[in-house]
């Protein structure tokens, strides 16, 4: 079965979370896109984010990788990342498929 992103998911996310998509804020943290998913054995949201965040720092260049944020189940507040940094979005899909 494919793991498809949530658009009436991210929609709430955004909603719960204002200020947190603002242009600014995207620029700031290197932010390029983000997606919604629901983890395929715990139906727990995520916000999964593709960026270039804070991967320029001492000379190096840019590099697109993605991140993902744990999304409170009752307010649908953005909470912390997980540790695991992906390198493209099916890494990202299989990561979800076990959680």
């Amino acid at each position: 079965m494919a793991l498809t992103k949530s658009i009436p998911l991210l929609r709430q996310i955004q909603t719960a979370n204002d200020g947190w998509f603002s242009r600014g804020n995207k620029r700031f943290f290197g932010d390029i896109d983000y997606k919604a998913y629901y983890g395929k054995k715990t139906g727990k949201a995520y916000l999964v984010r593709s960026t270039n965040a804070w991967s320029d720092m001492f000379g190096s260049p840019k590099r697109l990788h993605y991140r993902t944020n744990n999304v409170n189940q009752d307010t649908l507040k953005i909470e912390g990342l997980i540790d695991q940094e992906f390198s493209d979005i099916f890494g990202v899909k299989a990561w979800l498929r076990d959680n």
